[in-house]
């Protein structure tokens, strides 16, 4: 019994229809990494942009946000981190404070 044409052709487009958006998307991803040049926009960015970002990334950044300038901040004799009054360890390091 030869296969029904109509039947083939209905699976062949619903195939397509399935497999080629997912294509699509994995091209689209590919394409926008390969874009994405980091170093280039590190070295367009300045000297302050670069330390905000470093301090925005990291965890003493972040205690300097939020403490700012509070009395009693202490920094890591080991990795220089801004710590809060009262912290036994470094946020940044772990390393023992005091």
């Amino acid at each position: 019994m030869p296969p029904d044409l109509g039947l083939l052709a209905r699976l062949a487009v619903a195939v397509f229809v399935i497999v080629m958006p997912t294509l699509m998307f994995l091209g689209l991803v590919r394409l926008l990494n390969r874009m994405r040049d980091e170093d280039l926009i590190y070295r367009l960015m300045t000297d302050e942009e670069l330390r905000s970002v470093e301090r925005s990334h990291s965890l003493a950044g972040f205690v300097e946000e939020v403490t700012g300038t509070t009395p009693g901040a202490i920094r890591c004799p080991d990795c220089g981190g801004l710590n809060a009054a009262g912290m036994d360890s470094c946020v940044e390091c772990g390393a023992r404070i005091g």
